[in-house]
């Protein structure tokens, strides 16, 4: 995740990958659905997310951070905050350095839980923020009901922009930062590919971004080089 200004990190996404030995470096798309129909998923991403904070300790440079993806499944349980700060605090991480990512699955499943478990992990540091944002049917009431930190606005509006383009995606995304804005709420604009995109969401006012121009996902070993 970078400023768009410079390309400039300010932080990192885990995203989950597994190493087949014969079909090589798989994507989740390949592999979840086995997980999920197995009753795995649970145990596999409670092991993502303390592999991915044992790293990003080894990774992080001051005022950066790592997101970690949470699917809805894990609001089912409401001690779903303290079991994930104690694995926060066992990683040597603070709470301010890790962010937790929720599409509107989470919120829609179980809105209440899910919004006592957004406030406690706030109250001690860990920051939420939106995931998909414009795909689903009542994101604009979320970002006042729910304790949130950050926007991110869908790929699907950022593909089709242009910087002298009006209308469309556009318009789209002008509204998103607007809203998002006076909410007081961070945005992040995701799937960015091209220099011409990174220009259209500078114009519009858009800071901060992921996607292919800037890196493509990395091992941790990559990365750990290219930072230095």
């Amino acid at each position: 995740i970078v400023r768009l200004r410079d390309a400039s990190v300010a932080g990192y996404e885990a995203l989950m990958r597994w190493k087949h030995p014969e079909r090589g470096v798989l994507a989740p798309g390949a592999f979840l659905h086995v997980a999920e129909a197995s009753g795995a998923m649970e145990a596999i991403d409670w092991q993502i997310f303390e592999h991915a904070l044992r790293l990003a300790r080894e990774l992080l440079e001051p005022g950066q951070y790592v997101n970690l993806n949470f699917s809805p499944r894990h609001f089912r349980a409401p001690e779903l905050d303290a079991r994930f700060l104690e694995l926060v605090a066992a990683s040597g991480l603070r709470p301010g350095q890790v962010r937790i990512e929720v599409t509107e699955g989470a919120l829609l499943e179980n809105p209440e839980q899910a919004g006592r478990i957004f406030d406690r992990l706030g109250a001690h540091g860990v920051l939420v923020a939106l995931d998909d944002f414009g795909t689903g049917y009542s994101s604009l009431s979320y970002l006042h009901r729910f304790r949130l930190h950050t926007v991110k606005i869908d790929r699907s509006f950022v593909g089709d922009l242009r910087p002298e383009q009006e209308g469309g995606s556009d318009a789209i995304v002008r509204a998103i930062l607007a809203l998002s804005q006076a909410q007081g709420l961070e945005v992040v604009a995701e799937g960015i590919e091209t220099e011409a995109q990174r220009r259209a969401l500078l114009a519009l006012g858009c800071t901060l971004g992921q996607g292919y121009l800037f890196a493509r996902p990395q091992s941790f070993a990559d990365l750990r080089r290219t930072a230095r």
